[in-house]
C-alpha cells in the first residue's frame, strides 16, 4: 500500500469513528431511559418520550442528524481500499455508502419525530393503545417508504462489505467480513434486552453507532499496522 494511499485511508477512517462517536451520543440521548415495567418496543419507545424532555429529544435529532454522514466517511474507506474499483462490487458497495449519506440522517430525524409524536399524543391525553395508530395514519405515508429504501441500501452496504472483505478485494484480512454492521446490530441489540437501565436502553438503540465504531476501529488497527 502506498504511502499516500494509506494515508488517505486512514484519515477516512478517523472522520468515521468520529462520527460513529457523535451518533452513539444521539442515540443514548434518544432512548437511554430506564424502562422498568414497558413491554414491547413500543412500550419503551412511549416511556422514553413521556420521560425526556423536547430539548432532548432535539439534540438526539442534531448528534444523528451530523454524525451518521459523517460515519459514511469511514464506510468509505473500504472502497479507497480496493484495487480494482471499477468492478461491479464496488460500484454497488460505492452506491450503498451513497444511500447512507443521503438517507441516513433523515432516518434518524424520523426516529425522533416519532418520538415527539408520541410525547405530544401522551400530553393530550391519548390512550397508549391508540397511539400507534395515529402515528402511522400521520406519518405513514413518508415514515414507511423511507424506511424501506433506506434499509435496502443498508443490505446492499452489508452484503457487499462482506463480499469485498471475503474475497480479499482489500488488504484487509478475509476473515474480517464477520465484522459487519448486521452482525453487531443483532449482537448489540440483544445485549441491551438484558436489562431495562438507561444503559442498555442506550446501547441498544446506538447498535449501528456502536457497531461502526467496532468496525472502524479494526479497520484502523489493520491498516495502520501494514507497512
Amino acid at each position: 500500500m502506498k504511502k499516500e494511499q494509506k494515508r488517505k485511508i486512514t484519515q477516512l477512517l478517523w472522520y468515521g469513528i468520529a462520527g460513529a462517536v457523535i451518533t452513539m451520543i444521539g442515540d443514548f440521548l434518544l432512548l437511554g431511559v430506564d424502562s422498568t415495567g414497558a413491554e414491547g418496543a413500543i412500550s419503551q419507545y412511549l416511556m422514553a418520550a413521556e420521560k425526556i424532555s423536547y430539548t432532548r429529544i432535539g439534540l438526539a435529532g442534531f448528534f444523528g442528524f451530523v454524525g451518521i454522514p459523517v460515519t459514511a466517511f469511514g464506510y468509505y474507506a473500504l472502497y479507497q481500499m480496493m484495487e480494482d474499483r471499477k468492478s461491479a462490487a464496488a460500484r454497488w458497495y460505492k452506491a450503498s455508502v451513497y444511500g447512507y449519506v443521503a438517507f441516513g440522517g433523515a432516518i434518524h430525524i424520523i426516529c425522533c419525530y416519532l418520538v415527539t409524536g408520541m410525547k405530544k399524543a401522551l400530553e393530550t391525553g391519548t390512550e397508549s393503545g391508540d397511539i400507534l395508530f395515529m402515528i402511522l395514519k400521520e406519518q405513514g405515508g413518508y415514515l414507511i417508504p423511507c424506511f424501506v429504501v433506506f434499509f435496502a441500501f443498508y443490505l446492499i452496504n452489508v452484503i457487499m462489505l462482506i463480499y469485498i472483505i471475503a474475497k480479499k478485494k482489500t488488504p484487509l484480512p478475509g476473515w474480517m467480513w464477520i465484522l459487519n454492521p448486521l452482525l453487531f446490530k443483532i449482537l448489540i441489540n440483544g445485549f441491551g434486552k438484558l436489562g431495562t437501565s438507561a444503559f442498555f436502553n442506550g446501547t441498544a438503540c446506538a447498535n449501528m453507532s456502536l457497531g461502526a465504531l467496532i468496525i472502524l476501529v479494526a479497520w484502523m488497527i489493520v491498516i495502520r499496522k501494514r507497512k
